[in-house]
């Protein structure tokens, strides 16, 4: 394996983990979650992370049992 491979592969995970950790902060989970599924699985994970369903926020889940 060589160098700059290993780096590219490098590069592109913490990329695809920042763009996981966004899109989770953006669906009410927390954003290192967000970056071990991105860095760990890549585009999949991603894709995954954009599929899930929004987490209810407390503000939401209280105004239910009114």
């Amino acid at each position: 394996m060589t160098q700059s491979f290993l780096l590219i592969s490098l590069a592109l995970g913490v990329a695809t983990g920042a763009i996981g950790s966004y899109i989770s902060e953006k669906k009410g989970r927390t954003h290192r979650f967000g970056f071990l599924i991105g860095f760990l699985f890549g585009l999949i994970g991603v894709l995954g992370l954009l599929m899930m369903a929004s987490k209810p926020k407390k503000d939401e889940l209280s105004d239910k049992s009114d």
